[in-house]
Parts: C-alpha cells; sequence; structure tokens
C-alpha cells in the first residue's frame, strides 16, 4: 500500500500577457475606416481633451466613386488576367447616378405614383390592397379570389385590378412566383413565342442545368429554339422588387491607394476617409491654476495622447504591409495583365518581423485602390498550386485561369470533366486533385460537365 504526499513545487514558465492598452490597439487596428471613425467619435465624446475633424468631403470629382458593397462583391473584377481594363463596357463601371427605383425609394409610393385610374374603372382600394400584398421580390401573395371575397367585389373585378398592377414599372411587378413574373416581362417585350413562356413555366431548371435537349423535346421545339428562349429569359429580372427597400448601403472605403510613379507601384494612405485627432491644448491651459481640474485634465491627456500615437502606429502598420505586399506582387500593378503570385501572410510577417496575427488583423476589411479596380487586401494572399520537379512555382489564381481556358477551348459536345482536366494540367507540370479542380471551376462561376454540354 503506498501513501501519497503533498507538497508544493515551483515552476518557472514564460507567459506573455497584454496590457488593456494593448488589447484595446489590436481592436483598433483589425478596425475597418467606418467603424474607425464611429469609436473616434465615442472617444471624443467622452473626453474633451480629443479633437476630431471629421473625414475629408472632397467634392465628387475628385473622390473615388463610392462602391456599393453588395454590387462590388457580385460583380466581376475591374480586370482579370485576360482583360484591359480599358476594354470594359461603360454600363460595366460603377453608376454615379443611378435610375429612380434604384435609389432606395419606397415601392407602394413609386407604384401609387404610376396611377391613372382616368382611363379604368378599377377601384383605387383594390390597387392599395395589392400593393400591400407584394413580397420583397415583388410577387402577389393575395389570390383574386380572396381580394374580391375582402372587398365584397365581383372577381372579374379583382383580376382587372392585378392585370392593371402588371402593367406598372417595374415589369413583373404582380407575379404569383417566379415563373409568373417571368411571363409578365415577356409578353411586357413583345414576346409572342409560346416556347419562350412554357420554358419560363416549366423548363428553367432544366436549361439552367444546360439540358436543353430534354426542355426542347417536351416543349416540342429544336434544341436551338429552346436555347435562344432560354437566353432571351436570362435577360429579365427575376426579382422585380429587388432595386427597392429600405437596406442600408454598405459602402467600401479604400484605405490605400496605389498609383505607379515612374513605373513603380508607390502607395499612398488615404487619410481623407478617416477622422483627424489632435489634443485640445486649450484645456490644458485652462487647467493650470486649479488642481483639481489639472488631476482629471492629467487623467484625460493620457488616454488623448495615447489615441493619437495609436492611430498613428495603425497607418505605419497599414503602409508598411501594403508596401510589402507592392514589392511581392509588383507584376499585378504594373502590367495590366499580370497575375498574383503565391503569398502567405508568414511572407509579410517575415518582412516586417512580426507575428501573423499582426498582419492578418492589419488587413481584415481593408480595400486596396488601384488602376486595376477596387481590391481587398486578403485578396493578394493566395497559396502555392503543387508542381512538378523544375516547373515554374504558379498562385491558385494562375491555375483558375488556366482552367478556364481549357474550358473555353473544349468542343462543345465534349466538355471536359475534372479529372480530364486535372490529367491536362498535370502534363504542362501542375499536380492538382480532381476536387481541387472541381473547387476552382466552381469558385469561377463554370457549371459541371453534363451542363456544358451542348
Amino acid at each position: 500500500m503506498s501513501i501519497g504526499y503533498l507538497g508544493q513545487v515551483q515552476q518557472q514558465a514564460l507567459r506573455q500577457t497584454l496590457s488593456t492598452q494593448q488589447i484595446q490597439y489590436v481592436k483598433l487596428l483589425q478596425m475597418n475606416s467606418i467603424e474607425l471613425n464611429a469609436y473616434l467619435s465615442e472617444v471624443h465624446l467622452e473626453n474633451p481633451l480629443i479633437d476630431l475633424e471629421p473625414p475629408a468631403r472632397a467634392a465628387e470629382d475628385s473622390a473615388p466613386n463610392p462602391i456599393d458593397l453588395a454590387r462590388w462583391l457580385t460583380a466581376r473584377p475591374a480586370a482579370s488576367a485576360d482583360e484591359d481594363p480599358a476594354d470594359r463596357n461603360e454600363e460595366e463601371r460603377p453608376e454615379r447616378a443611378l435610375r429612380p427605383e434604384q435609389t432606395g425609394a419606397d415601392l407602394p409610393d413609386y407604384l401609387r405614383g404610376q396611377f391613372d385610374l382616368s382611363l379604368t374603372r378599377v377601384d383605387l382600394r383594390l390597387l392599395e390592397r395589392l400593393v400591400g400584398s407584394l413580397d420583397a421580390h415583388g410577387y402577389l401573395t393575395i389570390s383574386p379570389e380572396a381580394l374580391a371575397r375582402e372587398f365584397g367585389v365581383d372577381v372579374g373585378l379583382a383580376r382587372e385590378a392585378i392585370d392593371y398592377l402588371r402593367t406598372l414599372d417595374p415589369p413583373g411587378i404582380g407575379g404569383y412566383d417566379l415563373a409568373d413574373s417571368l411571363c409578365i416581362q415577356l409578353s411586357r417585350r413583345g414576346v409572342v413565342d409560346p416556347v419562350a413562356f412554357m420554358i419560363a413555366r416549366d423548363h428553367l431548371e432544366d436549361c439552367a442545368l444546360g439540358h436543353f435537349q430534354k426542355a426542347a423535346k417536351a416543349v416540342g421545339c429544336p434544341v436551338s429554339q429552346a436555347r435562344a428562349c432560354y437566353e432571351l429569359i436570362r435577360t429579365l429580372n427575376p426579382r422585380p422588387a429587388s432595386a427597392f427597400g429600405d437596406e442600408t448601403v454598405a459602402y467600401i472605403l479604400p484605405d490605400v491607394t496605389v498609383d505607379l510613379v515612374d513605373g513603380e507601384p508607390v502607395c499612398t494612405y488615404n487619410r481623407q476617409y478617416n477622422a483627424s485627432v489632435s489634443v485640445n491644448r486649450a484645456y490644458l491651459e485652462m487647467a493650470q491654476d486649479d488642481p483639481q481640474a489639472k488631476q482629471y485634465v492629467s487623467q484625460k491627456l493620457s488616454q488623448a495622447l495615447w489615441v493619437v500615437k495609436s492611430i498613428e502606429s495603425r497607418r505605419i502598420t497599414i503602409e508598411r504591409i501594403v508596401e510589402s505586399i507592392l514589392r511581392r506582387q509588383r507584376s499585378f500593378f504594373v502590367d495590366p495583365r499580370g497575375d498574383l503570385m503565391p503569398m502567405r501572410l508568414r511572407d509579410i510577417a517575415d518582412d516586417l518581423s512580426v507575428h501573423e496575427s499582426t498582419v492578418s488583423r492589419a488587413i481584415n476589411e481593408k480595400y486596396l485602390q488601384c488602376r486595376r479596380g477596387i481590391f481587398p487586401l486578403k485578396n493578394f494572399f493566395s497559396g502555392a498550386a503543387s508542381t512538378g520537379e523544375g516547373a515554374v512555382e504558379l498562385g491558385s489564381r494562375s491555375v483558375k485561369d488556366r482552367i478556364r481556358e481549357l474550358v473555353a477551348e473544349e468542343e462543345p459536345d465534349r466538355p471536359l470533366s475534372d479529372s480530364a482536366i486535372a490529367s491536362l494540367l498535370g502534363e504542362e507540370g501542375v499536380a492538382l486533385a480532381r476536387r481541387t479542380v472541381a473547387k476552382y471551376r466552381e469558385e469561377l462561376g463554370i457549371p459541371s460537365s453534363p451542363a456544358r454540354r451542348h
């Protein structure tokens, strides 16, 4: 039987702890421009020694266009590796002036402004009820029978009111579902081909998957006609009310701008988007003769000086990171068709002698503006594709471009499978697994081989 003894053992260990100010600086470094300005406004209200000058609002002709975040995320990049920025169509550029229905105006008021009951016997009460029965997509959620019962009128009058609503803009408003809305838009465009209406109602999914032969057989038309009708339908708006609503538009404020100076990329920190912070010296002078006020001012002065110093440290850190990115990704900024090279957080951290987490926080929700567009700083980091011995190291973006090229060159009736693409890349010295090819293909928005078969 063994007896255990309790005792004290001394151990020496190194532990790194962060002070309150260090923790606050880490949070400050991670903030984007909008969050930073909100934080400074809050600190300014609490500390009278902090002078805050709001971000400069430059004239529209000199400031970059504000970018709608939702549109920016869904639009294609400003320029890809196989596209010159000068070749872009004007309609693909961010719009400075929006149409009336795109300004966030209230949809019911927009519809009411089109009412003209002098040429129709439609009851205004029915129209008001219909306008209030539209969902977020612009689809109607009340049937003509229910509308007639609610107001004690004939079903025919209810249908007339619905038909009148469907003549208003935006086209497609008042449909019961996607298919109904698309058919309304086809009618508004003067389309009379019954095949287009049948595909819109019953065969959209088949056509979206590339099964045109199946859709054509079901409708009883040539495959070419089914494909042409589907291409027409794709130009319609599946959600007529999508341009209206109360959602706040999120804007991207580029933290840095990169310009070419004597052929070399140069980084400029965009101070105009951040509030300017300084110490109010008037309070210091007022508190000199009052001991109690002097003690209060001393406490607030310490905070004010820390805020000023931290804002400057944040700016310097972001600038150093971007300068390191410019050195490693020089080809992307100098050549309009230049590609991004493989680059990791660790590479930048080693360049600056900081921890990877510092780089990760500093690039969080930060954006860079250059002649090729506006990009998140995270966009410039990518892994390298596995290559064969003696092959040139390629970034994932280069591999994606090659996949796009291979798909564009394939035979329409014999599209390349993911395995076939992986084999072709292997012959070029780039070893990729089939699942990796599938992942890249999906990120490029390229359908699977069955969906691409013509």
